[in-house]
């Protein structure tokens, strides 16, 4: 059969006998979603296999439909004093802010070992920089470096990595999904993986409070830009008011790009001190990622986000005059 990613396969052997016996701090980006909790959990079972040792931590806990997956529950929230001189393997991350602002802080000094990612707008910022921008999701470059160096992949990781690509390719329907996520899911479903059981956790799992929380946020919809931009908000008293977390609104921006004749959906939800703001645009060639990074974010061209000082007035004005003319506005 033959090899999924051969170039980055072959690199991420050499970061194993770089790193030596470790050990090695598996990070994954702030507000874990499906495909960071997923590139984790594989990551470090590969780094075990090769005998480097490792621990897995992140900035945030990891959301409760998650925590069926075999391994979620060795994710740490971020400990400076804990993490030692541990070298550092990113993943999902497409630059070192994305593992959040303060922990990217107290991590100026370590070493960047690695980095797995498939977002177009990664910097390449680490010493083994094993990114592949055409793959919809980071399992997804995972699943064929296991594949491709043989690795033993028993049930437990198949469902991982099943996880992390359905979630990133959103169940399969988004741009990037080619014919290769399809043939590297087949085999982890062969390997054990369940599609029932990661759709009952996933999407028939919601609690009360998260379906509360959306009514809000569906309630504010508006459009933008002759009616081809659709802009929900989330204020801080909905959170509060609803007794969610801002690790509520996942999936949210999908419901405002939903919407008839809209190009590009938007999700503003107001901080503290800044404004998170995420983008997912129906074409690539929109190029949301490019949106995002005029704001201090990043991500795919057709999914980004952003994390502002701006007021959620300004930021949403911001984002609607950079999107007038990605959408053809007049």
């Amino acid at each position: 059969m033959s090899e999924h990613f051969p170039v980055l396969s072959d690199r991420f052997g050499f970061l194993t006998e770089v790193a030596g016996p470790g050990p090695v701090c598996v990070i994954g980006h702030a507000r874990p979603d499906g495909d960071c909790v997923g590139s984790q959990i594989a990551t470090s079972g590969l780094l075990a296999h090769f005998g480097v040792e490792n621990f897995m931590t992140n900035a945030d806990r990891v959301p409760h439909s998650l925590r069926y997956l075999q391994g979620s529950d060795s994710i740490s929230i971020f400990d400076r004093q804990a993490l030692g001189d541990a070298a550092l393997l990113y993943v999902d991350c497409a630059d070192e802010g994305r593992v959040g602002p303060k922990t990217s802080i107290s991590l100026e000094d370590s070493r960047r070992l690695g980095n797995v990612d498939h977002h177009i707008s990664n910097t390449n910022f680490a010493e083994f920089n094993i990114v592949d921008h055409g793959a919809s999701a980071t399992c997804e470059v995972l699943a064929g470096i296991a594949f491709d160096l043989r690795i033993p992949i028993d049930s437990g990781l198949a469902q991982v990595l099943y996880t992390g690509i359905m979630t990133d390719t959103g169940r399969f329907g988004y741009a990037a999904t080619s014919s290769r996520v399809f043939e590297l899911c087949a085999r982890l479903i062969e390997c054990g993986a369940s599609p029932q059981l990661a759709a009952e956790n996933l999407y028939e799992n919601v609690s009360l409070a998260k379906l509360k929380l959306l009514e809000r946020f569906l309630g504010t919809l508006e459009y933008a830009c002759d009616g081809k931009v659709c802009i929900g908000e989330l204020r801080q008293r909905d959170f509060l008011e609803t007794g969610t977390s801002y690790i509520d609104t996942e999936g949210f921006v999908d419901y405002a790009r939903s919407v008839s004749d809209v190009s590009v959906g938007v999700l503003l939800e107001e901080r503290k001190t800044t404004t998170k703001g995420s983008l997912r645009a129906k074409r690539k060639e929109i190029r949301v990622d490019r949106i995002a990074a005029q704001f201090g974010g990043g991500g795919h061209a057709c999914a980004a986000a952003m994390s502002s000082p701006l007021s959620l007035e300004e930021l949403k004005s911001g984002l609607i005059e950079s999107l007038r003319s990605r959408v053809n506005c007049r």
